[in-house]
């Protein structure tokens, strides 16, 4: 979570999935993100269920929200960075 870390961290290629074991951030270990997996499936079942007895399908819930580690925002604000500059070079505003 720390942002120096994560923006030398940024710089780096990134590595191979296989080659090392993902980042989780203080606070959420793996048994804490399988169990938002597990909300957000509850979530669609109780979204399919009307729709199984013959109701309209509803609308789909909000996801419930991901850890982000320093690294990961800092990636993500550069390649929107990098994708705002181009629609702007090509004219789209």
């Amino acid at each position: 979570m720390n942002e120096d870390v994560g923006r030398m961290r940024a710089e780096q290629p990134l590595p191979m999935p296989e080659d090392i074991p993902p980042p989780t951030p203080h606070g959420y270990s793996f048994p804490v993100l399988l169990q938002l997996r597990i909300i957000d499936l509850q979530k669609e079942i109780l979204r399919a269920l009307p729709a199984i007895f013959g109701g309209k399908l509803g609308p789909p819930f909000p996801p419930e929200p991901r850890p982000m580690t320093a690294e990961m925002r800092i990636r993500d604000q550069r390649e929107t960075r990098n994708v705002h500059s181009v629609l702007s070079q090509l004219g789209v505003r």
